[in-house]
């Protein structure tokens, strides 16, 4: 009898010891991302790069997808096997002088992905809905990220 006590003993050990370690080895971690800008040369997507949304954002994830939801002056052939792309539009109050990504971060305590994307406003009275992207490493195929939008 104290065998079995011993051995179940031993196997709850085992398996309380494994699901705290899980637990342990979850590292926050931001992805990198970079632009349309950056890897295809595009110019002012902002104000040149349009889809049709409002206040809102989607991630695409094929050229066929890319050449049917957007529009503009630039138009590359993104390489869909290394990078998902962010897009997305806000509508402002005034014009801005740029857009800051804070980078997608990966959150261990609801193992999500997080996008902080902030619009630094200047005093010109043009109120623009804005376009907003990053390419991002190829996410899984559920995979999604949560977008907070901050306006200074």
């Amino acid at each position: 009898m104290r065998t079995i006590i011993n051995f179940i003993t031993a196997v709850s050990l085992i398996f309380a010891m494994q699901s705290c370690s899980n637990d342990d080895d979850c590292t926050p971690a931001t992805l990198a991302i970079t632009s349309l800008e950056n890897e295809y040369g595009c110019m002012d997507t902002p104000w040149q790069m349009h889809i049709d949304l409002s206040e809102d954002f989607t991630i695409i994830r094929s050229q066929a997808v890319f050449d049917d939801l957007v529009t503009g002056t630039c138009m590359p052939q993104i390489d869909f096997e290394a990078f998902d792309l962010l897009i997305g539009k806000k509508g402002l109050t005034n014009g801005f002088d740029t857009i800051n990504y804070d980078g997608i971060v990966k959150n261990c305590d609801d193992n999500l992905l997080y996008l902080t994307v902030t619009f630094v406003l200047n005093p010109t009275t043009v109120a623009p809905n804005a376009t907003y992207h990053v390419l991002m490493p190829k996410l899984e195929e559920n995979e999604t990220v949560n977008v907070t939008i901050v306006v200074i």
